[in-house]
């Protein structure tokens, strides 16, 4: 499998990303911690878990930016799967951790998180939408040989600040006192870049900080409506449910008086029919369902009714024919 891009552009690429990384780090550590913070294993301003996971992420999902979803999910695992192995890597090498995300929710052994892996997906999102064609008009701008030297020197001086760092790491640079001063002179130079952005990052924090009081004052305030209205609405769904419970039993008990005044009505009016009418009624009703209908029907409009008590004395008028055995 061939690399996207010259061997000499995929480098520039790594080391313009290890650095953007690094600011990023340096930004959101300045936020978040209200400190600068010099983080990653190298000594100076470079973060290669960036530079490699972006380019693993442009390797493979460049030709696929017409999908977001896919760019975006697939940037984020790609990301975090190297995050990952350098975690895994420097703690088992140098029992250290550069990083540790055990008190964010949905991690795995501090190595990775559910947090990171959303942050990776925005970043390399941004990263291959709005930065990555910056990135490649600026290599395609520079000569041949001012990049070939560039690359050089900055291979260099990676290539010594890998050692120093290891050195550092194993404890090393206390005897061989050169390299100490090599990675004091290295931190003091990353440390100067990075004060810098700290204090532009500081800057702007302090100037929007009434700002950011003012809205977490009416978030606390929208969030307090909110449980507010959440707990009259429980109230009010409570009260519809007893009424709703009295009403239905209410109807109910309305509906079984209706059938027992209908069931009282109907015994009542058999009853007052003489012994012929009701011979007609069994036998028509033996016969056709319609026509017992249309006969009782006629028989409530024409026939006289007597009704000596208004108790209902049910007679059933299928026992009829028993009746005249």
């Amino acid at each position: 499998m061939t690399l996207p891009y010259p061997f000499p552009d995929s480098l520039m690429m790594f080391f313009i990303y290890s650095f953007v990384g690094w600011i990023v780090e340096v930004v959101y550590y300045g936020i978040t911690e209200g400190e600068f913070i010099n983080r990653g294993y190298l000594s100076g301003p470079l973060c290669p878990v960036y530079g490699l996971g972006f380019y693993l992420g442009i390797w493979v999902f460049e030709p696929l930016t017409g999908n977001f979803f896919v760019t975006f999910f697939g940037t984020a695992f790609a990301a975090t799967f190297v995050e990952l192995i350098a975690g895994v890597l420097l703690y088992h090498l140098f029992h250290m951790r550069w990083w540790d995300y055990t008190e964010y929710k949905f991690n795995l052994h501090g190595y990775i998180c559910l947090r990171f892996f959303l942050y990776w997906g925005i970043a390399c999102s941004l990263g291959l939408y709005v930065l990555h064609p910056a990135v490649k008009r600026l290599i395609a701008f520079l000569p041949l040989k001012a990049e070939m030297f560039i690359l050089a020197v900055l291979s260099v001086i990676l290539l010594v600040d890998i050692i120093i760092s290891t050195a550092v790491v194993i404890g090393l640079s206390q005897k061989i006192r050169r390299l100490e001063k090599l990675n004091e002179d290295m931190h003091f130079f990353s440390n100067k870049i990075g004060s810098s952005i700290y204090d532009t990052v500081d800057a702007v924090v302090t100037l929007s900080g009434p700002t950011r009081e003012h809205y977490e004052a009416y978030r606390k305030v929208v969030n307090e409506h909110r449980a507010e209205e959440k707990n009259l609405a429980a109230i009010h769904r409570a009260e519809e449910r007893r009424l709703a419970a009295e009403f239905t039993s209410l109807e109910k008990d309305n509906l079984k008086q209706a059938m027992h005044n209908a069931n009282a009505k109907k015994n009542a009016f058999f009853a007052s029919l003489k012994h012929p009418e009701r011979r007609i009624i069994a036998t028509i009703k033996s016969h056709s369902g319609d026509l017992h209908f249309n006969a009782i029907s006629m028989f409530k409009e024409r026939a006289p009714l007597r009704r000596k008590s208004t108790v209902a004395v049910e007679v059933d008028p299928l026992a009829i024919e028993e009746e005249e055995t």
